[in-house]
């Protein structure tokens, strides 16, 4: 099983750069559309949980990373940062909850959509741990699909804030502004 994980060597270096990278696109994006996020509520949550899948994805590559390490630490290390990354993404939306009056946010349909997708990205890695504590072969398989849904919901977001919000406000402004 050990031989398996550094079989899946190039793939964590992978995901800690591209993580790394999109986080940084992510901070630029926010800092572009801050001040039109401030006004809504929903934006700020959107930022946070991007910028956490993207934490998540990262921690989930450094660790795989630490050399010589146990199956076990590494699976509790999975589970830990999965639940706490769901925690701490769903405190956020508690204070800081989604506007639905928002149309560059999407149809309500399209937020059960993200949430859903956050929900699956955020526990697939903990299901992972448990499955490298249990020494299942398929565990590593797991994290593919979380890391493709942070990326998908981190890629949308960053489009938002880079992208939408200011095209919509210069729009909203008019052509003569």
């Amino acid at each position: 099983m050990q031989a398996d994980l550094e079989n899946w060597h190039d793939y964590f270096v992978t995901v800690a750069q591209v993580s790394a990278t999109l986080a940084g696109l992510l901070f630029v994006g926010v800092t572009i559309s801050l001040n039109h996020m401030l006004q809504g509520r929903g934006y700020l949550y959107r930022a946070w949980a991007a910028m956490f899948l993207q934490f998540q994805a990262l921690l989930t590559g450094l660790f795989a990373l630490i050399p010589s390490q146990s199956l076990n630490w590494l699976g509790a290390e999975l589970i830990l940062t999965g639940v706490a990354v769901l925690g701490a993404i769903r405190t956020f939306g508690h204070f800081f909850p989604d506007d639905g009056s928002s149309v560059v946010l999407g149809s309500k349909g399209a937020r059960l959509v993200r949430e859903c997708l956050l929900h699956v990205a955020t526990l697939l890695p903990a299901v992972s741990g448990l499955l490298l504590i249990l020494r299942s072969r398929s565990a590593l398989y797991w994290l593919v699909p979380a890391e493709v849904i942070c990326l998908y919901l981190s890629f949308g977001n960053a489009w938002v804030f880079a992208v939408e919000i200011p095209r919509r406000l210069t729009l909203a402004k008019g052509p003569d502004s």
